[in-house]
């Protein structure tokens, strides 16, 4: 389709009706869309107030300049995919921005790229009860067109924000959709995302990665910032790209598979980093991987100024929110519930892969699934995967999750021949209650401090489960508390023989575990115990900090 830039001091001199209406003094427009009932064929409009867009396609060709205000109507239903023509950037000064208008009684807008119910409803948000799984239940009952990858998809663009949206991308099976993507390539730095209010929910992806399927199960769910290297050849190597300055604030995500927030980056080799093998374009080519050794080793281009904040995420598939390939990134005041719900792989509520210096705290995170079996090893509720640096987890507030508070997974190589690595993570301060099978994790690590938290562990869950990686397992325990209120063993029973040889112990007290405690032994009554949480609950933060829900 034809793209037309909106350049409306030019169309004021042809004589020719400017789209939308001027922003003051700025000479970028305001379009207004309400497309109506979802399938109606209307004229398109010409984005004014009193003529506003009726089509997505007629959006989406339309080249947005800096400054410009997409506005869709409350109460309406875009069926489709908005995905802004080439050059639809904003600047620093005058970023593009997407929200409503209309009576704030009225809905949402909303984009859905996939099928329609019947009846256009505001969804049903189950209650699900502890330990229950929960199919994926889509809210049509035909598919309606083309897969389409997302409801909204920014693709090589920069300055943009956008908000008070309704965002599904529904089907009857699974395929390769998203609520909101935001994808770069061959890029360089793009800057300034604001994603802030918004609602995704019915994402129906994948659950698990297919041989010969070029897309991995967890580039499917709801919002995902993603750099890719698809289109590079053997012969020329592609420009680093990398996000900068992105914020996803005060949104919720509901009923998705895979996973419900992330970002990933094809830009991510490293040595002692996650495996490199996994993404183009070195997926499947060992021998260009071998070839390109030496620049290999330099490619990692980390992303900057990420923050996931006060976010509800629930009913998730897989995962609920994944850092990856990242420098400091903060993920705070959060709730996140209900996940690993259909995936047949591992799973975590929230984690960081491949990424220094990220800060979790004041989240909420609890009814993370992990089905039976000693196979099974996720489950919990935070996760330092392969390739983390100085991962700092603090001041959260986990709960009846069936893996437990906390993993340290230097669990496989960095696909240049070393062991992947976590070093220096710390896990400070957090509330671990009726959390299940076992508190603390270690699947391969480097070295770890964990510090000053209470656990009350659900019964008969162990404290500590170790398997055997070559990894140095540097652990330190220093001052916690540690409470099991029925009889429970230090280390799981399928614990490598030896575990814990390289632990350090340091005034740690311990109510309910059996052999091999090294501290202050106590027994506290049930009382004593709710005032423990209690005072965690005043002292730590947590209750000032958690997440707080906004109307829709």
């Amino acid at each position: 389709m034809k793209t037309m830039r909106i350049a409306l001091g030019w169309l004021a001199l042809l004589g020719t009706p400017a789209w939308g209406a001027n922003v003051a003094g700025s000479g970028a427009a305001v379009i207004h869309v309400d497309c109506a009932a979802a399938g109606e064929a209307q004229g398109s409009g010409d984005g004014s107030l009193q003529a506003p867009l009726r089509t997505l396609d007629a959006l989406n060709a339309l080249v947005l300049q800096a400054g410009s205000h997409v506005r869709f109507k409350r109460g309406s239903v875009c069926q489709g995919s908005f995905r802004p023509a080439a050059g639809s950037s904003g600047t620093a000064a005058a970023p593009i921005v997407v929200d409503s208008y209309g009576p704030r009684a009225l809905p949402r807008p909303h984009i859905a790229a996939g099928c329609l119910p019947p009846a256009l409803a505001m969804p049903a948000v189950h209650k699900l009860q502890p330990g229950a799984v929960l199919q994926y239940a889509a809210l049509c009952q035909r598919d309606d067109g083309p897969v389409r990858r997302a409801a909204l998809h920014l693709y090589n663009t920069q300055y943009w924000e956008i908000r008070d949206l309704e965002l599904s991308n529904d089907g009857l099976s699974e395929a390769g959709r998203v609520g909101l993507l935001v994808q770069l390539e061959n890029y360089g730095t793009g800057e300034h995302y604001r994603l802030d209010h918004l609602f995704v929910h019915h994402v129906h992806g994948f659950l698990k990665d297919e041989p010969g399927r070029a897309l991995a199960y967890k580039a499917t769910g709801g919002i995902l910032f993603e750099v890719t290297r698809d289109a590079e050849t053997p012969e020329q190597m592609g420009q680093p790209t990398r996000f900068a300055d992105v914020r996803i604030e005060n949104s919720e995500v509901y009923q998705v598979d895979g996973i419900g927030i992330s970002n990933r980056s094809a830009w991510m080799c490293r040595s002692g980093g996650a495996p490199c093998g996994d993404y183009a374009p070195y997926k499947g080519r060992p021998e260009l991987l071998k070839a390109r050794m030496p620049q290999v080793q330099q490619e990692y281009t980390p992303s900057t100024g990420l923050v996931i904040r006060n976010n509800r995420v629930h009913n998730i598939g897989g995962d609920g929110i994944i850092v990856r390939t990242a420098s400091a990134p903060l993920v705070e005041s959060n709730l996140v519930h209900d996940i690993w719900l259909r995936a047949p792989g591992n799973s975590a509520g929230v984690w960081a892969i491949n990424t220094d210096d990220a800060l979790f705290r004041y989240n909420e995170v609890h009814d993370v699934r992990l089905p039976q079996g000693d196979k099974m090893f996720d489950g919990m509720a935070f996760d330092a995967d392969m390739g983390t640096r100085n991962t700092r987890i603090e001041a959260n507030f986990s709960h009846d999750n069936g893996g437990g508070l906390v993993l340290f997974c230097a669990c496989g190589q960095d696909g240049l021949g070393r062991q992947a690595m976590v070093s220096g993570a710390v896990v400070e301060n957090n509330l671990s209650l009726n959390d299940s099978r076992r508190a603390i994790m270690v699947a391969g690590l480097d070295d770890a401090l964990v510090s000053n938290n209470l656990v009350v562990a659900a019964p008969g869950a162990a404290l500590l489960e170790v398997h055997d990686y070559p990894t140095p397992d540097r652990l330190t325990l220093r001052s916690n508390r540690f409470i099991a209120r029925t009889a429970a063993a230090l280390y799981h029973p399928v614990s490598v023989a030896g575990a814990g040889a390289a632990f350090v112990w340091q005034g740690n007290r311990y109510s309910g575990y059996g052999a091999g405690v090294q501290g202050q032994r106590e027994t506290l009554a049930q009382a004593e115990v709710d005032q423990l949480v209690q005072r965690w609950m005043q002292t730590s933060g947590f209750r000032q900090h958690a997440y707080r829900a906004l109307a829709r």
